[in-house]
């Protein structure tokens, strides 16, 4: 990390000391100057996590990210998800899913599936409509592999990359980030000797 580097995240560090509460105590021409200058903090940081240093990028978005201002977590994360860096992306898209309760998946009838499954997986949609929900318990996360669990053992997931995978009673399941930062991919619903195979897609914010 150049000079340069270490000036723009003082900057960061800076941006995320100023709170609304400050603004709250103040005239109405502070509030605008404040407020003035919090949007240039905010360019400034916006520059830094399009640093062409990626070390530089990842250790300002690891300080927003974990931020005590919601502000600042949000831009990380729509700024970490827009990134053309893999691993950056990839960071934003673990803190993403690992700070949902739940992700909320929509169920379609794959095209790929041999015929006899697309019928069966179009008769399971229509009994039991087209919505699965995968619950994430906080405190089953882990952010440095990108684990995740909810209640217990048989319900475990991951975050690796830019693909989510998840094991859950009957269901199974591989997503991966899109291009519109939502999830696409297939989930597999297993139950006895009946397989089901659906085109599956949740959004992440």
């Amino acid at each position: 990390m150049g000079y340069l580097g270490y000036v723009r995240m003082a900057v960061v560090l800076l941006a995320m000391t100023m709170t609304l509460d400050a603004l709250a105590q103040a005239s109405p021409s502070e509030i605008i100057d404040q407020a003035r200058a919090r949007a240039r903090h905010i360019e400034e940081i916006k520059q830094v996590l399009s640093d062409p240093d990626q070390n530089v990028r990842l250790a300002a978005f690891e300080a927003m990210v974990t931020s005590d201002d919601p502000l600042m977590r949000e831009l990380a994360l729509d700024a970490g998800l827009a990134s053309t860096d893999r691993v950056l992306r990839g960071l934003a898209l673990r803190h993403a899913v690992l700070g949902l309760a739940q992700l909320t998946i929509t169920l379609a009838v794959d095209d790929s599936a041999p015929k006899p499954v697309q019928e069966r997986t179009r008769d399971h949609l229509e009994k039991s409509g087209n919505s699965y929900v995968a619950p994430i318990d906080p405190k089953g996360s882990d952010l440095t592999n990108g684990a995740f669990h909810s209640g217990n053992a048989k319900y475990r997931g991951n975050v690796s990359g830019l693909v989510v995978t998840f094991s859950y009673p009957y269901y199974t399941g591989e997503l991966h980030l899109q291009d519109d930062n939502s999830l696409a991919g297939v989930v597999y619903y297993n139950h006895g000797s009946t397989n089901y195979q659906f085109k599956a897609s949740a959004p992440l914010r």
